[in-house]
């Protein structure tokens, strides 16, 4: 017999026996780990909704699950402000969505069946699913039956470390090679930190203000600090230090599931950028993750937007480009149907007005 449970914090189910789900599953991630789950969760206080099912007691399906609000451009023909727009997500940050151990078809239906208990007592008026691999388009037709419509609003790229350095390096764009040739040649040094306090505090003040130079998201120090307690194993700090001062560094997840090395919170004092740390880092990262046995080096989401800045520095890295698909289903609320809307304004104005 089958039950599907709904757990409103990660503290409430068996961390051993949720992990082992997730490590012994095709498509479970470091991001469906309980630890990364309690970093979101008290570190970014959003509220949980993960849906468990067990037999005999026993998990054979976690699917985490997030309360997070939608920030809606300050335009289009109804007044988002005020609005309150919040909705389900799995995950964010990461990638998400359900992982299954034992019969695929059988465990897959009785998630998706309970998968409408996931709204009950909150006021989300979506659920959207961010799966970190294409693979999971082999449920497409049974999710546009639930009513789940897909997207693709970002993408990522990911080099693949079999191939070697000699053969990643010689991938790249001639720009990128002629700036790891010129930041071998200065002074600037790449340290393997262990992310102690000071390292940590170190880090995040120069992450803090990079984010402030683009405009970028900013996780609290509470999130990191979490994240250093639950997921130490599983965390890489490489930092650059020039002309004797500390310069910045790059925050890497190790997902030894999907054996690949994210590269996630990156903080880089622009006064340096003359000495190429970016490049630095990337090139003792990529070679570090090489000798440890892992697959794949990803360069981290970015817009699907091929004029953008950050993809086309990820794009001449000669990393190769994969979609996000993305799934999201409505619930039948009225704020749903004015989101959409004002959605579908945004995007089509140019045209509207023309």
């Amino acid at each position: 017999m089958k039950q599907a449970h709904v757990r409103q914090s990660i503290s409430e189910v068996n961390e051993g026996a949720w992990n082992n789900v997730v490590e012994q599953s095709e498509g479970g991630s470091v991001f469906h780990r309980t630890g990364w789950l309690r970093a979101v969760e008290e570190g970014l206080g959003r509220p949980a909704r993960h849906l468990v099912v067990e037999k005999s007691g026993n998990p054979i399906s976690v699917f985490p699950n997030f309360l997070v609000d939608i920030s809606v451009p300050d335009i289009g023909p109804v007044p988002f402000d005020g609005l309150g727009l919040r909705r389900l997500t799995s995950l964010k940050p990461g990638f998400g969505g359900p992982v299954f151990v034992g019969d695929e078809q059988t465990n897959f239906e009785v998630t998706f069946d309970n998968a409408k208990r996931l709204f009950a007592e909150t006021d989300a008026m979506s659920h959207l699913l961010k799966p970190s691999s294409s693979n999971f388009a082999r449920y497409a037709s049974q999710l546009a039956d639930r009513g789940y419509r897909s997207e693709v609003r970002s993408c990522r790229f990911v080099i693949d470390l079999r191939q070697g350095w000699d053969e990643i390096k010689s991938n790249m764009h001639r720009s990128k090679r002629s700036n790891l040739k010129r930041a071998s040649e200065n002074s600037a040094t790449v340290e393997d930190r262990q992310l102690d306090d000071v390292a940590l505090e170190e880090f995040y003040n120069t992450y803090t203000s990079a984010m402030d130079r683009v405009d970028g998201i900013q996780y609290p120090f509470r999130f990191f600090e979490v994240l250093q307690r639950e997921l130490a194993d599983r965390i890489k700090l490489f930092t650059v230090t020039a002309d004797g001062e500390f310069a910045g560094g790059q925050l890497y997840l190790l997902d030894d599931e999907s054996s690949t090395m994210h590269e996630f919170f990156r903080g880089l004092d622009a006064e340096y950028f003359e000495y190429n740390p970016s490049e630095l880092i990337s090139e003792r990262a990529i070679k570090w993750a090489i000798e440890h046995g892992y697959d794949e080096y990803d360069l981290g989401s970015t817009a699907a937007d091929f004029t953008s800045g950050s993809f086309t520095y990820k794009e001449e890295l000669g990393g190769e480009l994969r979609p996000i698909i993305v799934w999201e289903r409505g619930d039948s609320t009225p704020q749903w149907h004015i989101y959409r809307a004002g959605r579908w304004f945004v995007r089509n104005q140019d045209r509207i007005k023309a």
